[in-house]
């Protein structure tokens, strides 16, 4: 009597997960190179959200690397506030000790979408996104950074102009309102801090003049310009001199 036939069923395939990058300069150096937007993934604490398979569907799969860089940032639950620097000049959020804090993380999952130098322009949070979902905004963002790029470039021409006119007060006021935009990277970033390090250097110049000449009332007037930048603590240092007559 012939055995009933067995039918072998072949071992399920490992789950390949998804090579989720480290937050450090070499995702940069790709997304660069590659002129790629970033894909940053905040886990929370979950078993789900931390296992291989998360979003390991091929749809998704199929746009790591091919469409964005994708980085992943592992949960931490220190919310310590930044340390405090002098310097207006932004840096690198996804860089930084901690891109959680940093982005203003406060629900998981949460999932950036940035630029190639980690600017953010989009977010998906408290849900995991679909691949057109994340396809649709990886295709925007080139057109974000390019409208941001403009609009810096507004304040830094306003703020050019108005330093070749020796106008520091309106000068600072527009470089100033550059770094507050908070971007990192873009074309008109890196001549703003040229400038601003120019305008602070005249500064300086200025405030050792007022100093020699213990003008308090002239260090005052300077002091309210630079407010928010390095050259403040420099007036509040000659305020605080031995003489404090004022002229």
């Amino acid at each position: 009597m012939d055995r009933p036939q067995v039918k072998r069923v072949a071992p399920a395939a490992p789950v390949t997960p998804i090579d989720w990058k480290k937050p450090d300069a070499t995702v940069l150096e790709s997304a660069q190179a590659g002129d790629k937007p970033i894909l940053i993934f905040f886990a929370g604490e979950s078993e789900e959200q931390n296992s291989a398979g998360y979003m390991n569907e091929p749809a998704i799969k199929e746009l790591v690397d091919a469409k964005a860089i994708f980085v992943k940032v592992p949960y931490t639950s220190d919310r310590e506030k930044a340390p405090s620097t002098d310097s207006p000049v932004p840096v690198s959020r996804l860089l930084s000790d901690n891109p959680t804090r940093d982005y203003d993380v406060r629900a998981y999952p949460t999932f950036v979408v940035a630029d190639k130098f980690g600017n953010e322009y989009f977010r998906v949070q408290s849900k995991k996104p679909q691949a057109k979902e994340l396809e649709a905004l990886f295709e925007q963002v080139a057109g974000k950074a390019e409208d941001a790029t403009k609009k810096l470039q507004k304040h830094l021409d306003a703020a050019t102009k108005a330093w070749g006119q020796k106008d520091r007060a309106n000068a600072l006021k527009s470089v100033m309102r550059v770094f507050k935009e908070g971007y990192v990277g873009l074309s008109p970033v890196e001549p703003s801090v040229r400038l601003y390090n120019e305008i602070l250097e005249d500064a300086r110049a200025e405030i050792k003049r007022l100093r020699e000449a213990n003008d308090v009332k002239g260090l005052k007037a300077l002091k309210a310009v630079l407010r928010g930048t390095e050259a403040e603590k420099d007036v509040d240092e000659a305020l605080a001199g031995p003489s404090n007559t004022s002229k």
